[in-house]
């Protein structure tokens, strides 16, 4: 008996041994899988630091990016580029990026009765197409746009097909001045589907309609427009500013979250983890009122099947005299 009770203990200690190196082994392979992959992720990214860096990106928007330093695009104007690739920020900004025109790209947007319109879109990337942009700070991104047609105007992607934005700030303008049946105004995104994580927002979003005759559909949010992208651990400082003579679809942030096209069903759905801070001054110049207008989603068509922790102090505020524009 004494004889088998230390093989026993000696059998224990080995095991115990065995499981302290397997673990040792496994908490390095994790290490070694987090980090490596990422240095050799970078290996194969393109250096950009300087504007004539920046701008090159349009001859290769499916190219894989990384900012060796801030870069000042004061005296440049930027065309909308539809990307398909990476644009890693690194941590660093790109200041003064200035957008007064529509990208080239359309896409289809969806309203809440599901009506189609091709649509134009003004912002940094006019459609960020299955791409990402992460680990970036605009910094007095000022976007001023004027279209005769469906358009959505935002800081980084007018329209978001199953892109992704994260660890990104936003500081500076978004306007629009617009008049064709669907358009609208968004902190990050215009419109689409995808993800934004861990972002933030700090905007003046100005959306004036410039037809009065016309019952357009309009929208506003301090993250995304429209649509039902996954917004996840983001902030919103929203000074926004709407005339309309149609509809409004106003949100801290987003106008409308609607699945599209129609019978779209999307069961992992998630707004999670949000703050919005500011308010929206608007009119509705229309006998047939909507004025949706609200802190996190201004009209919800479709339900976000996983929403929590959202918190806001925010303010709608209505103005009903119509013969001036709203502007900070």
């Amino acid at each position: 008996m004494g004889n088998g009770k230390r093989i026993s203990k000696i059998t224990l200690i080995l095991l115990a041994i065995a499981l302290i190196a397997v673990s040792g082994a496994l908490v390095y392979m994790m290490l070694l899988n987090r980090v490596l992959p990422e240095e050799e992720d970078r290996s194969s990214f393109k250096g950009i630091s300087t504007p004539d860096g920046l701008m090159a990106v349009a001859g290769d928007p499916e190219g894989k990016y990384i900012l060796e330093c801030d870069i000042d695009m004061a005296g440049r104007t930027w065309t909308p580029v539809t990307f398909r690739g990476i644009l890693d920020g690194n941590g660093h900004q790109i200041m003064n990026l200035s957008v007064n025109s529509e990208g080239t790209s359309s896409r289809q947007t969806y309203d809440g009765n599901m009506k189609v319109y091709d649509t134009f879109f003004a912002a940094m990337f006019d459609v960020l197409d299955h791409g990402e942009v992460k680990n970036l700070t605009l910094t007095d991104v000022n976007v001023e746009a004027s279209s005769d047609r469906p358009c959505f105007a935002a800081g980084i992607a007018g329209y978001l097909d199953q892109g992704k934005v994260s660890n990104c700030v936003v500081k500076g303008n978004v306007t629009l001045r617009a008049h064709d049946r669907m358009f609208g105004v968004g902190g990050i995104a215009g419109y689409g589907n995808g993800r934004i994580d861990n972002s933030v927002a700090s905007v003046t979003l100005v959306c004036i309609d410039t037809d009065r005759n016309t019952r357009d559909e309009q929208f506003m949010g301090g993250i995304c427009a429209g649509g039902y992208p996954d917004i996840v651990n983001c902030v919103v400082n929203i000074d926004g500013y709407v005339s309309e003579h149609g509809y409004c679809h106003n949100g801290g942030l987003m106008g409308m979250y609607i699945f599209y096209p129609e019978g779209v069903v999307y069961e992992d759905s998630t707004i999670a983890n949000t703050v919005v801070n500011g308010k929206i001054t608007f009119f509705e110049d229309n006998s047939d009122r909507r004025a949706y207008c609200k802190p996190d989603i201004g009209e919800l068509m479709s339900r976000v099947r996983n929403y929590r922790n959202n918190i806001s102090n925010f303010t709608g505020e209505e103005v009903f005299e119509y013969d001036k524009d709203l502007v900070p």
